[in-house]
């Protein structure tokens, strides 16, 4: 029979910065002003569906996907034990891997989730960039599977952008956050070399436009 993992054991230290990081952003993101965008578009693929949403984005999504046990994978570097104790924390399921260490294990757990009809989320230009470029990862999920690619931008009335490669952004306290969901992409099963890259230009275009129609919402 087959051992449920675990999550690792952690040091006090790491167990407070855990405890810490989980509340400043549950205060941060119960401020904040959510406007969703056509939402909906998830209830229409009840066995799975891959969100893809740029790197820098992700600090608001770890709340605002809260309590739907939503798959998502964390770097296996040390700074992955914290982001993935807070994730736990806000009811996320954690697959440890990424494009650098452990890809191959990670996309395999990505893979059974899926199939199991357990979304996933993916920030296609992680985990070290460069930014907006993306890795094949979402791509071979959606081939292997047919779930849909469904892409997803936040757009805050004001945050704080760190001089990071990905530009992380910080939203401020009670803010207001357009989150807006784009169309649905689907691959084909049967891709060559040059069809990979063009579905991968096809899905940096639709976070490009999705993240325009993210700002035209909250100016209006």
């Amino acid at each position: 029979m087959k051992k449920k993992p675990v999550a690792p054991r952690l040091s006090l230290k790491v167990r407070v910065g855990v405890f810490l990081g989980w509340v400043l952003i549950a205060l941060l993101g119960r401020s904040i002003r959510f406007v969703r965008v056509r939402e909906e578009i998830l209830d229409q693929y009840k066995n799975g569906f891959v969100i893809a949403c740029w790197h820098g984005q992700q600090l608001i999504g770890f709340y605002h996907f809260r309590g739907k046990g939503y798959t998502i994978l964390s770097s296996e570097h040390r700074d992955g034990d914290y982001s993935s104790s807070i994730m736990r924390r806000f009811g996320w399921r954690i697959v440890r891997g990424s494009s650098t260490r452990g890809a191959v294990r990670g996309l395999i757990n990505l893979l059974d989730n899926l199939r199991k009809g357990i979304p996933v989320v993916l920030t296609p230009d992680g985990p070290r960039g460069p930014i907006y470029h993306i890795e094949p990862g979402v791509i071979y999920l959606a081939q292997k599977t047919g779930a849909p690619v469904i892409p997803l931008a936040f757009a805050f009335s004001k945050a704080i952008y760190l001089r990071t490669w990905d530009k992380f952004v910080v939203p401020a306290p009670f803010c207001r956050c357009v989150v807006q969901y784009g169309d649905p992409i689907f691959v084909n099963k049967k891709l060559d070399e040059n069809q990979m890259e063009t579905e991968k230009s096809r899905l940096a275009s639709a976070l490009h436009r999705t993240n325009a129609q993210a700002q035209r919402v909250l100016i209006d």
